[in-house]
């Protein structure tokens, strides 16, 4: 198992990156499935996991914490329009602005920042618990 949570978090944001291209090139329903599990799995994972763990103290840790949930919701919001067939073009191209300036954020700054400032026991258990629900 690997011992940084940016490096398991950038292998996850990878895949979501990768799934949906595959979605743009062939948007069919098993496609999209497939992008929208692993999305929504990684959202829970952060929110579930991550967050829960993650001892934040500063305003401005809170507020980016707030900042990256409101961000979640948004990205959910999305993939229910898109799942009910609605804007499709439209809520897609804005999931695609909105995915790399969250995934940039977390993987420059918030994973670094776990990575340095927790304790190897909320490391490990952040990681265990990650390892587990990205099991495939």
């Amino acid at each position: 198992m690997n011992n940084s949570i940016q490096t398991l978090m950038l292998r996850e944001h990878g895949k979501i990156n990768s799934l949906l291209i595959e979605y743009e090139r062939n948007p069919s329903l098993k496609k999209f499935n497939e992008f929208k599990w692993i999305l929504e799995k990684h959202l829970f994972v952060e929110e579930k996991v991550i967050f829960e763990i993650y001892n934040n103290s500063s305003d401005q840790e809170i507020g980016e914490l707030n900042q990256l949930v409101k961000e979640h919701k948004d990205m959910l919001w999305l993939l229910s329009g898109i799942e009910d067939n609605n804007e499709n073009s439209t809520r897609i191209s804005i999931l695609k602005k909105i995915l790399p300036a969250h995934a940039r954020f977390e993987d420059e700054i918030f994973y670094p920042r776990l990575d340095e400032e927790l304790d190897e026991e909320k490391k490990k258990l952040i990681l265990d618990r990650c390892s587990e629900i990205f099991r495939e």
